[in-house]
C-alpha cells in the first residue's frame, strides 16, 4: 500500500472515530427536520410559503424548477467547500503548530501529505453526507407514515434529477480539489493565528462572491458576465452548476467549463504543493509575495 493511501486511511479513520463527527452527524438531520416543521408551521399563515411548499408551477418568465434546483445545489456546493475546506485548513494548522509535521516530513514528502489531507477530508464529508441522507430519509419516511403529506416524489424518476446529480458531482469534485489545495497551502504558510485569519478571510470572501454570483446566474445565466464566470475556477463550481442544470448554457459550453475547472484544479495542486512543501517546516515567519515566488521556483 502506498504512503498516500496509508495516510488517507489513517486520517479518515481518526476523523470518523471522533465524538464530534458522530454528534454533528446525528444532530444536523434533527435540526433540519425541526427547521422544516417550523417552516411548515409558518406556511399556514403565509401565501408565499404555502405556494413554495406545494411546489406551485412557476409563472411564465419566472424561475423554472430546473433553475431552482441548480440554485439550491450551487448553494450546497459552496457551503460544503467552505465547511470542509476550513477543516483542511485546521488540520494542517494544528499539525504545524504541534510540530507533528516535522516527524512526518522525514519520511513523506509535502505534496503527498497535502493530497492526503484533501482526499481524507473529502471522504469524511461524503461519509457524513451519506449518513445525513440515510437518517433524514428514515425520519421523513416516519413523518410520511404518521402524517401522510401530499408531496410529489415522482421527480426522483425524472431525467432532470439524475442530470442534476451528474453535473453537481462534476463541478463539486473539481471545485473541492481546487479550493482544498488552496486551504491546505494557506494552513501551511504560517503558524500565527492572526495571519492565518487574514488568509482565511480572503478565501471566505472569494467563496461568498462565488455564492452570490451563482445566485445572479439564476436569472442572468446567458449574459456575458455569467458566461465568462463559467471559465473562472473560483466561481465556476456555482455558476457552472446553475447553468448546466438550469439548461441556460449549451452542452458544449458546460463540458468546456468542467474541463477548464479540472485543469485549473491540477494547476492549483501543483501551485499549492510548492508552497505547502516549502513553507511547512518554517516557523514564526510571515511570508511576503517574494517568498511565495521563491517557493514556486524551488524544485
Amino acid at each position: 500500500m502506498s504512503q498516500l493511501s496509508l495516510i488517507i486511511k489513517n486520517e479518515y479513520l481518526t476523523d470518523i472515530r471522533a465524538k464530534s463527527f458522530w454528534i454533528s452527524t446525528l444532530v444536523f438531520p434533527l435540526v433540519m427536520i425541526a427547521f422544516g416543521v417550523f417552516i411548515a408551521f409558518l406556511a399556514e399563515d403565509s401565501d408565499s410559503l404555502t405556494k413554495a411548499a406545494n411546489f406551485a408551477a412557476p409563472e411564465e418568465d419566472s424561475m423554472t424548477p430546473a433553475k431552482a434546483l441548480g440554485m439550491m445545489l450551487g448553494m450546497l456546493l459552496t457551503l460544503f467547500i467552505m465547511m470542509y475546506g476550513a477543516s483542511i485548513f485546521n488540520k494542517v494548522k494544528t499539525e504545524k503548530c504541534n510540530r507533528i509535521v516535522e516527524i512526518l516530513a522525514t519520511c513523506v514528502d509535502g505534496r503527498t501529505m497535502m493530497l492526503a489531507k484533501i482526499v481524507s477530508v473529502g471522504l469524511v464529508g461524503l461519509t457524513q453526507l451519506l449518513l445525513w441522507f440515510a437518517i433524514t430519509g428514515i425520519l421523513v419516511a416516519g413523518l410520511f407514515i404518521v402524517f401522510s403529506p401530499s408531496i410529489p416524489l415522482d421527480f426522483l424518476a425524472g431525467a432532470m434529477f439524475w442530470n442534476s446529480l451528474v453535473w453537481s458531482l462534476f463541478f463539486f469534485i473539481g471545485g473541492y480539489i481546487f479550493y482544498g489545495s488552496l486551504f491546505a497551502a494557506v494552513g501551511a504558510m504560517t503558524d500565527k493565528n492572526n495571519e492565518n485569519q487574514e488568509y482565511m478571510s480572503i478565501l471566505t470572501f472569494v467563496l461568498l462572491a462565488a455564492f452570490y454570483i451563482g445566485e445572479y446566474a439564476v436569472d442572468n445565466g446567458d449574459g456575458l458576465f455569467a458566461t465568462i464566470c463559467m471559465y473562472i475556477p473560483f466561481v465556476s463550481p456555482t455558476v457552472g452548476t446553475v447553468n448546466a442544470i438550469g439548461g441556460t448554457s449549451p452542452l458544449w459550453m458546460c463540458i468546456l467549463s468542467v474541463a477548464v475547472l479540472y485543469l485549473c484544479a491540477l494547476g492549483s495542486i501543483a501551485f499549492a504543493g510548492k508552497i505547502y512543501t516549502s513553507s511547512l517546516l518554517l516557523k514564526g515567519k510571515k511570508f511576503s509575495p517574494r517568498d511565495i515566488i521563491t517557493f514556486l521556483r524551488s524544485k
